[in-house]
């Protein structure tokens, strides 16, 4: 049996990430996870696998959905997942060190407007009264 490391990450500040734990599939099968962070998996070397990874959330039902179809040396393999920062993008599944929350820039956008929304709204009420 070959290893495969899964380290399962979230952006820092999602805090609402804290509730859940991300679903795997290996292969079809449901595989345990204890919550986030580095997860140790033994797999058949050679041939070909096939990892599937959600949150489970309110809406959508399943946030950060990611497949990737990998070979297992004998030594093993690594993997890094992280979970979007808008729930509505997609994860990113890959080498360790090299994934990066998708959704940043649309969540600031986002927050963004809402600010300016706020401060308009606010100093609009204002000159009127």
């Amino acid at each position: 049996m070959a290893a495969l490391s899964l380290d399962l990450r979230r952006p820092p500040g999602a805090f609402l990430y804290n509730a859940t734990t991300p679903r795997v599939t290996i292969d079809g099968h449901d595989v345990p996870v204890h919550g986030w962070g580095v997860q140790q998996f033994d797999l058949i070397p050679g041939g070909g696998h096939r990892i599937e990874i959600h949150v489970p959330y309110i809406f959508p039902r399943r946030v950060g959905r990611v497949a990737l179809d990998f070979t297992v040396p004998e030594e093993g393999v690594a993997l890094e997942y992280m979970a979007p920062t808008f729930t509505f993008a997609k994860g990113n599944l890959g080498a360790p060190g090299a994934q990066k929350s998708s959704g940043f820039k649309a969540t600031w956008a986002m927050n963004i407007g809402v600010f300016v929304l706020v401060v308009g709204a606010y100093l609009y009420l204002k000159s009127q009264s």
